[in-house]
C-alpha cells in the first residue's frame, strides 16, 4: 500500500466516527449481520461477567456502543467496560485485563468498526427489455436522481473467554444508513444480541 493509499485509508477511518457521530442522513438504520462463526464447544458456556468493550478513541461514541450493547445482551451480567476500565489505555492489554479480571470477569464482548462506505443503486427501471434497460441506463447518466446513494458502516463484534483467552463467537454486520451513533448501536447490538442468543452463546 503506496502513501496516498495509507493516507486516504488514516483519514477514512477519522471521518467514519465524525460521521456516525453526525446525523449521517434522516432514515432509517438496518443492520444485518454478514457472516458469523461460534466455537462449536461454546455453546451453552457460563458466562456470568461479560464486559462490553467498543474499541474507539472517541470517548462519546464508546460510551454510547457499551451501554446500549450491554443492555441488550440477555442470559449474562454485561458490563460498558469504561465503567471498570474508566481512562485505562486500551492498548495496554495486560493493564486491561488485569482490572476486567480483578473485577470478575470471565468474557469480553469486543466491538470495533472497521470501515465505511457508500452503496449506490438504481431506484425503479426495468431491465427485462432492450428499451427499458437502456432508457434506465441512459437516465442515470443524464439525471442524477435516478441513483440513490446509501452509507454503509462496518462493524466487527468478537467474544472472548477472558479464562481461556480464546475466542467464542465472531461475527461481521453492516448498517445501512444509521441517522446517528445511537441508532447505529442500537441496531448493531440487537443483531449482535439475537445472533448470540439464536447460537446459544450466552445464556
Amino acid at each position: 500500500m503506496d502513501a496516498r493509499a495509507n493516507e486516504r485509508a488514516r483519514v477514512g477511518l477519522f471521518a467514519l466516527g465524525v460521521v456516525v457521530l453526525a446525523a449521517l442522513v434522516a432514515s432509517c438504520a438496518s443492520t444485518e449481520m454478514t457472516s458469523t462463526w461460534t466455537d462449536p464447544t461454546a455453546k451453552g458456556a457460563a458466562l456470568s461477567k461479560v464486559a462490553v468493550v467498543c474499541m474507539t478513541n472517541n470517548a462519546a461514541l464508546r460510551r454510547i456502543a457499551e451501554n446500549t450493547t450491554a443492555a441488550k445482551l440477555a442470559g449474562a451480567q454485561a458490563i460498558p467496560s469504561y465503567q471498570i476500565l474508566g481512562d485505562t489505555d486500551l492498548r495496554e492489554v495486560d493493564t486491561v485485563k488485569g482490572k476486567l479480571q480483578a473485577a470478575g470477569i470471565n468474557a469480553v464482548l469486543v466491538m470495533r468498526m472497521t470501515g465505511l462506505s457508500e452503496q449506490v443503486t438504481g431506484v425503479g427501471g426495468p431491465y427485462g427489455t432492450f428499451d427499458g434497460y437502456w432508457g434506465y441506463a441512459a437516465g442515470t447518466v443524464y439525471d442524477p436522481g435516478y441513483l440513490q446513494t446509501e452509507t454503509v458502516v462496518h462493524m466487527v463484534s468478537n467474544l472472548y473467554s477472558l479464562e481461556q483467552n480464546k475466542l467464542l463467537w465472531s461475527g461481521v454486520s453492516k448498517t445501512f444508513d444509521p441517522a446517528s451513533a445511537q441508532a447505529f448501536m442500537n441496531d448493531v447490538s440487537k443483531a449482535v444480541a439475537k445472533s448470540l442468543e439464536k447460537e446459544r452463546v450466552v445464556l
